[in-house]
C-alpha cells in the first residue's frame, strides 16, 4: 500500500510545482518515471518497517530506533541506485517509514483489542507516529537538509513538526478532504489533487519555504487556497487553474514537495481504511 501510494501521488495529475504525468514542475532532475523506479526500489523498506511494528511485541518506541535507522540507511541506499543518485523521496523514507512501522503495531495491538472501531484505530494509529517520530527524533542526525535551513528565517517546522504531531495534517486534512471529495463523487485522482490543495493551505512545507523563502511559501498557500474554494476540479476550467499555478510555481521555482509527502501519506491511509469499502 505504501509504495501504491508513493506512484498514485506521483500520478496525480496537474500538480503545482511537483513531478506528474505532464511535467517535472520545479524540477529539472527528475521525472514522472523516476519517480516510478524509486518508489518501487522502496517497497522492501516499508515491508521491513511495517514487520517491525508487526514484531514489535512489548518494545516501546525507543527500543524500535536501531531496528528502523538501519531500515532507514538501507531504503535510501536502494532510492538512490534506482535514481542513479537522485533524492525522489529521502522524506518519504522517513515518514512513510513511521506510518508502516506504526501500522504494524497497530495491527498486533487490534488482535488483542476489543475496540476495532475505524476512529479509534486511527487515532492510535496517529499517537504511535507521533511516538515513533518523537524516539527517532531525540537524536536527529539529519543536520544540513533543507528542513533545518529553513526553520529559522522562515519559521518553518517542516516534516519534522508533522511527524512529532503524529502527522496531524494528514488526519485532519489529507484524508478527511480526500475521502469527502469521494464522497462528493470526485474521481480518485481529483480528489487527490483537492487533497493537496488542501494541504498546501495548512502545511509549513519546508520545500516551498527552502526555493522561495517565507515569500514564497506565503505565495503557495495564498494560490492554493484561492484554487481550492474557486475550481471545480471535476471540469476541464478546475483543472486548467491548476495548470495556471503549476507554471507560476514553475516561474517561480517552487516545489511544494513537503505537500506532496503528505498527500502519499493520506493516500496510505486511504488505502488501508477505506480501500475495501469502496470495493463494497
Amino acid at each position: 500500500m505504501a509504495s501504491c501510494a508513493l506512484r498514485m501521488e506521483a500520478g496525480a495529475t496537474p500538480k503545482p510545482g511537483l513531478v506528474d504525468r505532464e511535467n517535472s514542475g520545479a524540477h529539472d532532475d527528475m521525472d514522472y518515471p523516476l519517480f516510478l523506479a524509486s518508489s518501487a526500489a522502496l517497497q522492501p523498506c516499508f515491508t521491513a518497517c511495517a514487520q517491525a511494528g508487526l514484531e514489535s511485541g512489548g518494545k516501546n518506541p525507543k527500543q524500535l530506533v536501531p531496528r528502523l535507522r538501519r531500515i532507514g540507511r538501507c531504503g535510501e541506499t536502494a532510492m538512490y541506485a534506482a535514481t542513479k543518485g537522485v533524492n525522489t523521496h529521502k522524506g518519504m523514507v522517513f515518514s512513510m517509514g513511521i506510518l508502516c512501522c506504526a501500522t504494524g503495531m497497530l495491527i498486533r495491538e487490534a488482535a488483542a483489542s476489543a475496540d476495532s472501531s475505524d476512529q479509534a484505530a486511527e487515532q492510535r494509529l496517529q499517537a504511535l507516529c507521533a511516538q515513533l517520530a518523537e524516539a527517532l527524533l531525540q537524536q536527529d542526525t539529519a543536520a544540513g537538509t533543507h528542513g533545518l535551513q529553513v526553520r529559522g528565517d522562515a519559521g518553518v517546522g517542516g516534516v519534522r513538526a508533522e511527524a512529532l504531531s503524529g502527522f496531524e495534517n494528514v488526519f485532519t486534512t489529507g484524508l478527511p478532504v480526500l475521502r469527502q471529495a469521494r464522497s462528493d463523487g470526485h474521481p480518485l485522482m481529483e480528489a487527490m489533487i483537492k487533497a493537496l490543495l488542501a494541504l498546501m493551505v495548512k502545511t509549513e512545507d519546508s520545500n516551498a519555504a527552502y526555493r522561495g523563502g517565507a515569500e514564497g511559501l506565503a505565495f503557495v498557500r495564498t494560490r492554493a487556497a484561492e484554487v481550492l474554494t474557486g475550481a471545480d476540479l471535476r471540469t476541464e476550467e478546475g483543472l486548467a487553474m491548476v495548470r495556471a499555478f503549476d507554471r507560476q510555481c514553475i516561474a517561480r521555482h517552487l516545489s511544494p514537495g513537503g505537500s506532496a509527502d503528505l498527500l502519499a501519506l493520506s493516500v496510505m491511509l486511504h488505502l488501508f481504511f477505506d480501500e475495501e469499502k469502496e470495493v463494497e
